[in-house]
């Protein structure tokens, strides 16, 4: 996925053809050693270590992830983007969440069930439904302008 050049990247409208004219050559190359380099790190750590270190880039410069003050309005989001609630969001992201596919069935088939659990504990939803996601803009909102 990160390497399609037609697909439209989150929180723009562009492609990797459109930023990436030129350099598509040396893209390829950067992804390939940050795949290879974290598979690699992967392999050699326990798993907890690996989460840890994986993490550790990204620790201060998030609010909107599980446990942090922004998490329940991207939950919000996301819930009423599953009920087909926010026809702007599948303006914009329609074509991608066609390609991720639809949600699975542990997390369509109750939405208040995974509601609460995305918002307590979201490791109980499963590695499929999490999969989907990691892999989907659903739990992401715009930023409040200041």
């Amino acid at each position: 996925m990160i390497l399609d050049r037609e697909a439209a990247w989150p929180g723009c409208d562009g492609t990797l053809t459109d930023f990436g004219r030129g350099f598509l050559g040396e893209i390829k190359k950067h992804v390939k050693r940050r795949v290879d380099t974290l598979m690699h790190f992967e392999e050699q750590l326990s798993r907890d270590d690996f989460l840890v270190f994986v993490a550790a880039s990204q620790l201060g410069t998030r609010d909107d992830h599980f446990g942090m003050p922004r998490w329940p309005v991207c939950v919000k989001a996301a819930m009423g983007r599953l009920r087909g609630e926010d026809e702007e969001f599948f303006r914009k992201r329609g074509d991608l969440m066609e390609r991720i596919g639809p949600a699975p069935d542990a997390a369509a088939s109750d939405l208040e069930t995974t509601e609460k659990a995305l918002l307590n504990a979201p490791w109980e939803l499963g590695a499929e439904v999490l999969d989907w996601f990691a892999w989907n803009p659903i739990l992401r909102v715009a930023r409040p302008s200041p």
